[in-house]
This record gives C-alpha cells, sequence and structure tokens, in this order.
C-alpha cells in the first residue's frame, strides 16, 4: 500500500485525535510517562523511519543497544481494531523507566510494515516489565495505529503510583467529502502489582 493515498485522510483524522477530549481519570499521582500523539509529519513524509519517530520524540535510537536483545516479541493486540498480526521481528529500546527499586518498565519500538486489508500500520510501542535482574515479567501494546478509512489509534499514560491507562480510538470518515462518519473511545485501566504482572483495575 502506498502512504499516500491516506495523506490527506491520515492529517485529518491525526487532527480529530489531538483535539479530541481524553476521557481519562484524574490521579493523585505525577505523571511518569506519557505518549500524547503520533507527529503529523509521519504521514506526509514519504521517507519517514523509525529513526524519525525516536527524533520526533526525543529519544535516542541505537540499533547496537544490548538492552534490545530483552525485547520479547508476538504480543497479542487486544485492541478495539485487530488492523495486523503480532508482531515477531526485533525491537529498538525506545525508553527505559524504572519503577521502583526492583522492576523496570521498558518501552520497545518497532514498526510492522505488514500491512494487512486497508490498513497503514503506524510505529508501534510495547510496554514491557523486568525485574532488577532483566527477567521478563509481562508485557502490554501501549502505543499503536493504522491509518485508513477508518483509522485508529491507542495510546498510553503511565503515573507514578504503577497505575497506567490505555486510550484508544477509531475515526471512520467518507473519503469523498472528508466528513468524519462515526468515531468511538475506549479507555482501559490497569496497575502494575509489586511482582511486576499487569492486572486490570
Amino acid at each position: 500500500m502506498i502512504k499516500f493515498k491516506f495523506f490527506s485522510i491520515g492529517i485529518l483524522i491525526i487532527s480529530f485525535f489531538s483535539f479530541a477530549e481524553t476521557q481519562s481519570r484524574t490521579h493523585k499521582d505525577a505523571i511518569l510517562y506519557e505518549f500524547k500523539e503520533y507527529p503529523k509529519s509521519i504521514l506526509s513524509e514519504e521517507h519517514y523511519s523509525l529513526r524519525q519517530f525516536f527524533a520526533d520524540n526525543k529519544e535516542i535510537y541505537d540499533e547496537n543497544n544490548s538492552l534490545n536483545s530483552f525485547f520479547n516479541s508476538d504480543t497479542p493486540l487486544q485492541g478495539m481494531v485487530e488492523h495486523r498480526k503480532p508482531y515477531t521481528d526485533k525491537a529498538i529500546l525506545f525508553k527505559k523507566i524504572p519503577l521502583d527499586k526492583n522492576l523496570n518498565i521498558f518501552l520497545f519500538a518497532y514498526w510492522d510494515h505488514n500491512d494487512q486489508d486497508s490498513y497503514y500500520n503506524l510505529p508501534t510501542l510495547e510496554m514491557q516489565i523486568f525485574d532488577k535482574n532483566y527477567k521478563f515479567i509481562s508485557k502490554i501494546i501501549a502505543v499503536d495505529g493504522a491509518a485508513a478509512e477508518c483509522s485508529y489509534r491507542k495510546k498510553i499514560r503511565i503515573y507514578k503510583n504503577k497505575k497506567f491507562e490505555i486510550t484508544e480510538a477509531e475515526y471512520c470518515i467518507d473519503i469523498e467529502t472528508d466528513k468524519l462518519m462515526t468515531e468511538q473511545h475506549k479507555t482501559s485501566y490497569y496497575f502494575i502489582d509489586d511482582k511486576g504482572n499487569i492486572n486490570f483495575e
């Protein structure tokens, strides 16, 4: 698929996602990490790459980082929209976030270009939790997206109290008129226990 087929659609949809009201709850604890939105240039630049995605988010792209090898692949999508199959290739460490003295969050990034149906996939971030000895414990897809006539976004907000929320949204537009036809939203709430397991609240 050529992504410029969805250039105008994508820019319009990103605008919807950017200005949509966030359906998140208020926590007393401070935010540890938040992914707000994909940059608009991701659909407008012909040679946009995963490296550029890192740069736009002020993170260092390092294919030689030894921590890349800890990536645990084949994570179920478990999303509102199943726009691709679980990813089974390599990933690059996007960010390491200490959670407490025993647990670390690794955010791994990849771009699955195996587009399915009418979707054009966007870069993905997976949140994977490890103990202090780098033993894998649990994981979940934290940021994901696809551009199409019905475009999809998933984003995450992590709090210092080990709670986090994942917000999903889908917007469908009429490709002839660029008018919004339907939209749906979903926010799921989770917490990470002291052993590093991810649980629904």
